[in-house]
């Protein structure tokens, strides 16, 4: 974006208060126009900066909600034929949200819409590839799969299927599960990880209220996105939490739900996860040797601080900057800087590999009786296979149900 992004982001204001106006479809040859009110267009100099070198072309994004509504005009051509793990009987091409406005479909088009239909949205990462995944368990009636096993069937179901990035715009769970994580989600994000996938997720919406953990953005490995308005400020609801890696637009543009409908006053971390994952399927697409690790890394190591210090709880390392983050030679970054998303997932692996060779060391020592290690092993797995049942829902979406135009 070059040295003038924070006037950049704030110099956007305007056109992000002024343009809740529809447009009509373009021609298909017509070279795609992004809303006035997609104001991040603008802030991250998307049309010329970043498309001249990626538009997410042989990427695949898969997205882990309430299912797709791939008929829309939007969305022509980008939706792959998905899943459902929730039990709703669907490929994925069927936005089964019970709130009747479309939270799966909104996403998708924010990543890849193609223009046209009734809001000529155009995602950030156009010729991308949209994998969705049914796994909102709520929104099937008479469905008696856990929840924690529809997320975790379907991160499984993305990474078998070729995904580059998962999009996970939701959040639920308990403070009191070890590291604010269920066993099966710790497990899958292993499995993602191993197999060379970024993961994303929404904050949440909670910021100015509980203010507590979520997983899926809670789990080690996870790149868990903060809001920010179009001023580079904080979005006030956004989750405070000391995982939260980095920042993106959580505000200020309407969404485009099931059945082409048009939605303002939309707000929320779903959003900002989104177009981060949206953004990672451009830098796959542009470096496509480049390991996971290193994008994520990347993507921290480029951002734009938005508070102090650095990092901070709200906006992580802050605003992401697409063509920083995608362009290794005007902007290197050293192999050692920050890495905490995998550091955290490092550390986990590592002293849960120790907790597994303890026990067999202390029976050596030792024939009095089990030892303290040993017990102490016992009730750690006991605690985080309890935590595996826990109920997953979708919380990190719009605080509001929005208006439609």
């Amino acid at each position: 974006m070059g040295p003038q992004v924070t006037a950049c982001y704030r110099a956007v204001a305007a056109l992000a208060a002024a343009a809740l106006v529809l447009v009509t479809a373009p021609p298909a040859s017509a070279e795609l126009r992004p809303r006035n009110d997609e104001w991040w267009f603008s802030a991250w100099n998307v049309q010329k900066a970043v498309w001249p070198l990626s538009r997410g072309a042989g990427t695949t994004v898969a997205l882990l909600d309430t299912g797709v509504d791939a008929r829309i005009p939007e969305l022509s051509g980008a939706v792959l034929k998905g899943a459902d793990t929730a039990g709703g009987k669907t490929d994925g091409r069927k936005d089964l949200d019970a709130y009747e406005d479309g939270h799966g479909t909104s996403m998708a088009v924010m990543i890849a819409g193609q223009g046209g239909g009734n809001s000529g949205y155009v995602g950030i990462a156009p010729e991308a590839k949209i994998l969705p995944v049914n796994v909102m368990t709520k929104n099937v009636v008479g469905s008696d799969i856990d929840p924690t096993d529809a997320v975790a069937n379907g991160i499984r179901f993305a990474v078998d299927r070729g995904a580059k990035v998962i999009n996970l715009s939701f959040g639920g769970g308990s403070a009191e599960i070890p590291h604010q994580c269920p066993k099966k989600l710790l497990d899958t994000t292993a499995y993602a990880i191993d197999h060379d996938v970024v993961l994303v997720s929404s904050s949440g919406n909670d910021g100015k209220t509980i203010n507590s953990p979520e997983a899926p953005g809670s789990c080690p490995g996870v790149v868990a996105v903060g809001g920010i308005d179009s001023n580079l400020r904080t979005w006030e609801r956004t989750q405070r939490q000391p995982y939260v890696a980095v920042a993106a637009p959580a505000t200020g543009s309407v969404v485009v739900g099931r059945d082409d409908k048009v939605y303002a006053d939309a707000e929320g971390t779903s959003g900002a996860a989104a177009l981060v994952s949206g953004a990672v399927a451009l830098i796959r697409a542009h470096n496509p040797n480049m390991s996971a690790r290193t994008v994520v890394q990347r993507l921290l190591a480029t951002a734009l601080p938005v508070n102090k210090p650095i990092p901070d709880q709200a906006t992580g390392y802050g605003a992401i900057r697409i063509a920083h983050a995608m362009d290794t030679a005007k902007y290197p970054v050293p192999a050692n800087a920050p890495n905490p998303v995998y550091n955290r997932f490092d550390q986990l692996r590592g002293a849960a590999h120790k907790v597994n060779a303890a026990p067999a060391t202390e029976a050596r020592k030792s024939t009095s009786g089990p030892s303290p290690v040993i017990y102490a092993a016992v009730a750690g797995l006991a605690v985080l296979l309890a935590g595996g049942l826990v109920f997953l829902w979708l919380r990190a979406r719009r605080p509001r149900r929005p208006s439609p135009l």
